[in-house]
């Protein structure tokens, strides 16, 4: 759920802008540091370099019992200054450092090295840095510093550096992190409107108190769509009725008139032209009625939903259909799953399931005719399957089927209008489920997919 957060456009920004500052801060850091220890070490050659020469000129002035002198004088008021004058073969002469350390160089002709201290306890190892030369008479001179409280400085320098920018990196990450939160659950009040449009639900308004003026005047043209499409969808519906009473009420009354005229006119031989007559405006009334049941369905609100057993329900359209099944030399293999519920409307599920079933029996023109029947829940979801050993469908026109009026080629010499499965689809984009087709080889596999409640 933390990384969800992340995924808001508020949050993605946060992290990039955090990420290139980090950066520059990383650059900078490492330039400040590089620069801070250069300046240490030029202001300890610095020192170095006058001890070094006034020690010089005092050995060649006054030669080398004052330098001794001097160099002990000044070993006792210096802290941090190393001294150290020895004769050619290395016999301390004079100093605050016990023996002559190993000469290692560096570029600029200084060396580094490491002396120990006693500090109560402890044996502490210090950090030196000092230069040397060499007289005519053989005595040697090293004058240096302990450079190890600017190593402490460089250590604390470090170590505040990476507190910094850990510091900055849990700031971005959490400061993305609450931006994102903020910004999706302002976002998830807009989805949420949106998505009673898809659910067919359009009285719901957003509430503009809770949202800044960031989103704002998205949720006011939200609000203004919502209001716009309620208002389409209510002229659609009175247009559908009105449709209904202007064009029902004269077929219906059409073939009234036509069956009167069956009854009255003697001449049989006429009799056939007006019972086909009859059947057609039968028929054109079915095409109607299904038209404005589809269409009722779209713009059906969720009203009537309810808890129902699912299982109860397939196992009794099972039974109604035994006898068709019989009739049709149809074997029926069924495998249900029980106490699994659901929300909807019972009576427009069953419907839909009665559809996809007369679709079954009217296409299974095997010899040895089979429809398997199966339903199971899993991981919240319940799957009704629909099998039949039939002609089947081509994989191309999988998605047609689902369309108005669409007839299949191979299926025009039987009965039908082409309405079904569009009212099964309808039905079942009411309930937010889903149906598929695939090949049972040979044969159809129509699976439903609706969300349970368990």
């Amino acid at each position: 759920m933390f990384f969800n957060y992340f995924k808001a456009l508020t949050a993605k920004t946060v992290l990039i802008f955090s990420t290139f500052f980090i950066f520059i801060l990383i650059v900078l850091s490492i330039a400040v540091y590089e620069f801070t220890l250069k300046v240490m070490e030029k202001e300890n050659n610095r020192v170095i370099n006058i001890e070094h020469e006034y020690l010089i000129k005092t050995y060649i002035k006054y030669g080398p019992q004052e330098l001794i002198r001097a160099i002990n004088q000044r070993s006792k008021n210096q802290n941090t200054a190393i001294y150290l004058a020895t004769d050619q073969l290395y016999n301390k002469l004079a100093g605050n450092l016990n023996s002559w350390p190993e000469e290692n160089k560096d570029n600029e002709g200084y060396i580094n090295f490491e002396i120990s201290r006693v500090l109560g306890s402890q044996v502490i190892t210090h950090s030196c840095r000092a230069k040397i030369i060499i007289f005519k008479n053989g005595t040697k001179l090293l004058v240096g510093r302990d450079v190890q409280p600017e190593k402490l400085i460089s250590n604390a320098l470090i170590n505040l550096i990476i507190f910094t920018i850990t510091f900055i990196i849990l700031a971005g990450i959490i400061g993305s992190a609450l931006l994102g939160r903020y910004s999706l659950t302002k976002i998830n009040i807009l989805n949420s409107a949106i998505q009673k449009i898809t659910d067919n639900d359009l009285i719901g308004r957003i509430n503009n108190k809770n949202i800044n003026n960031e989103h704002k005047q998205i949720s006011i043209n939200v609000n203004r769509m919502l209001k716009r499409i309620d208002e389409l969808v209510d002229n659609s519906k009175n247009i559908s009725g009105n449709i209904a009473h202007d064009l029902k009420k004269p077929l219906t009354k059409l073939k009234g008139n036509l069956e009167l005229a069956l009854i009255k006119i003697k001449n049989k031989k006429n009799n056939k032209y007006i019972e086909d007559a009859i059947a057609e405006a039968d028929n054109l009334i079915k095409i109607f009625n299904a038209l404005l049941d589809i269409a009722s369905f779209e713009s059906e609100k969720k009203q009537d939903f309810h808890v129902y057993d699912l299982s109860v329900s397939i196992k009794s359209l099972i039974e109604i259909y035994s006898p068709v099944f019989e009739d049709n030399n149809i074997k029926l293999k069924s495998e249900i799953q029980k106490d699994i519920k659901l929300v909807g409307n019972k009576i427009l599920l069953t419907q839909a399931f009665t559809n996809i079933l007369d679709n079954a029996i009217k296409y299974t023109a095997n010899a040895k005719k089979i429809i398997q029947i199966s339903l199971h829940e899993n991981n919240n979801f319940i799957y009704l399957q629909f099998k039949d050993n039939g002609e089947g469908i081509n994989k191309q026109d999988y998605s047609k089927v689902f369309d108005r009026f669409v007839r299949l080629e191979k299926h025009r010499q039987t009965d039908g209008n082409g309405l079904g499965l569009s009212m099964v689809k309808a039905i079942l984009n009411l309930h937010n489920a889903t149906i598929s087709l695939s090949s049972n080889k040979p044969g159809l596999i129509v699976e439903i997919k609706l969300a349970s409640i368990s």
